[in-house]
């Protein structure tokens, strides 16, 4: 027992925000996406894009930044021709995605293959992590402090690109024009909204922030690259966003409770005698507790808009005889 009580620190927290900043940021991107009327189901593909393609750049250019605008580069070009095909061919989303998600990780091990000769995973002694930053003043107020400094830049770029995100969507024009489209595409397109090019522009910055995801496992978090490395992150970060609600703030909170859950179980293998394999089932476990809550949501919901409708058609009829001459 003093042993899972010791899980409990301030390591579990710090753990817990780095292992939410890859599911934040393709979130994110998902949220974006379904804001707009466009079911994205290929964030796991561009996430796992994201982390070769960043390392890769990282090792060619002897840059890590440099590593990461590539990665979002190729992530909104890979977005850009998710909008092309399913605008252009009017291709199945959910077919597209699938193909996406398998071509990309045969793709990353045949690349890897070619290049290296490695087929498992790959590093090289010259590519640099990501610093971290320890922010000033902040850093020195006790408990806060270790909480919310000591990370790298991708990790503070989540959290701005949440209140970025946030302001666009709810208090900018484009951002109600795109939260229109996904409401009703028609109605949108007949007061004059450029609906494809809104679709377009989502797909593409949710393509750049999974790929930025990707890149922080791959030279943000640590300094390799390995087969799926994204390793089911993408479709975690579809659940934070369903369980979000598609806003900023909810998929910020559903991103944290998700790393919190990675963290607890990497944690509780560390302190407790507990098997491995059942704590590694703890993350899964949790997305699936989310999944039945979301489905449960959405059924009272359901149930709430009928039982809303028929009081108001009983309302009606029993206003009908009144209203009627005498």
């Amino acid at each position: 027992m003093e042993g899972l009580f010791s899980v409990f620190t301030v390591e579990l927290l710090n753990s817990g925000i780095r292992l939410a900043t890859p599911i934040l940021l393709a979130a994110l991107g998902g949220a974006i996406c379904n804001q707009a009327g466009v079911l994205n189901l290929a964030l796991e593909s561009k996430m796992l894009l994201g982390a070769f393609v960043g390392i890769l750049a990282a090792y060619y250019l002897g840059n890590s930044y440099g590593g990461l605008l590539v990665a979002m580069v190729a992530g909104g070009l890979l977005g850009l021709l998710f909008a092309f095909l399913y605008h252009k061919y009017k291709v199945d989303l959910v077919i597209l995605a699938i193909a996406f998600n398998l071509i990309i990780v045969e793709l990353t091990v045949f690349v890897m293959r070619a290049l290296f000769g490695n087929v498992g995973s790959w590093s090289d002694p010259s590519i640099v992590r990501i610093p971290d930053i320890e922010i000033p003043f902040i850093k020195d107020i006790p408990l806060l402090g270790p909480i919310l400094s000591g990370y790298n830049i991708i990790v503070y770029f989540s959290w701005f690109a949440v209140i970025v995100m946030f302001i666009y969507l709810y208090r900018m024009p484009g951002g109600r024009h795109l939260r229109a489209v996904g409401e009703n595409k028609s109605a949108a397109e007949t007061v004059g909204i450029n609906a494809i090019l809104l679709q377009t522009l989502a797909l593409v910055v949710s393509g750049a922030l999974a790929a930025l995801g990707g890149a922080f496992l791959s030279i943000g978090h640590l300094k390799l690259f390995t087969r799926n490395m994204s390793n089911g992150r993408g479709w975690i970060a579809i659940a934070a966003a369903m369980f979000g609600v598609n806003h900023p703030v909810g998929v910020f909170l559903a991103s944290l409770f998700f790393g919190f859950a990675d963290a607890f179980s990497v944690r509780v293998q560390n302190v407790t005698e507990l098997p491995p394999n059942l704590v590694k089932l703890l993350p899964n476990v949790a997305t699936l507790l989310v999944l039945i809550i979301i489905a449960l949501r959405t059924k009272v919901a359901l149930s709430m808009a009928r039982r809303r409708f028929r009081a108001q058609l009983r309302a009606e009829e029993a206003a009908k005889p009144a209203e009627e001459p005498v």
